[in-house]
């Protein structure tokens, strides 16, 4: 299972940060978020969001609870974003104007092909996912 790195120009990394850090300031503003999403966001950590479980876990015990433990692994979550639902999402936590233009652009006409051998595939369009390497993907 490959993923593709996107090639992307040094301006568009640069908009992306700007961009990446309003939908950020955004989404903390609203209180969007669970206060214990903990990935991909500045002062949080895996280390934390299992001090938070485990302390959830001990909270029950001590209370006589049992606790089931369900853990899921997204395969390829990055890969399946509809980009419709991603916009219809940002609009409805309060983004809008420029910001949401340019990311409705940047996810429109989108295509990615593989170079093997030196020989190219044919582009073919995207309709999800977000680009890897990208600062806007975790988001």
């Amino acid at each position: 299972n490959f993923r593709p790195v996107s090639n992307l120009p040094f301006v568009g990394k640069v908009v992306e940060k700007v961009v990446a850090l309003q939908l950020q300031r955004a989404l903390n503003e609203t209180d969007y978020l669970d206060p214990f999403q903990s990935g991909f966001r500045p002062g949080y950590s895996t280390e934390t969001a299992l001090v938070a479980l485990t302390d959830d876990l001990w909270r029950a015990r001590d209370r006589g609870y049992s606790s089931i433990l369900v853990l899921l692994d997204l395969s390829a979550a990055f890969d399946t974003i509809d980009h419709g639902i991603l916009l219809r999402r940002l609009g409805e936590v309060g983004v809008g104007g420029t910001v949401f233009r340019w990311s409705s652009s940047y996810l429109s006409d989108r295509s990615q092909s593989v170079l093997v051998g030196g020989q190219r595939s044919t582009p073919r369009r995207l309709e999800c996912g977000m680009p890897q390497g990208s600062v806007l993907s975790p988001l």
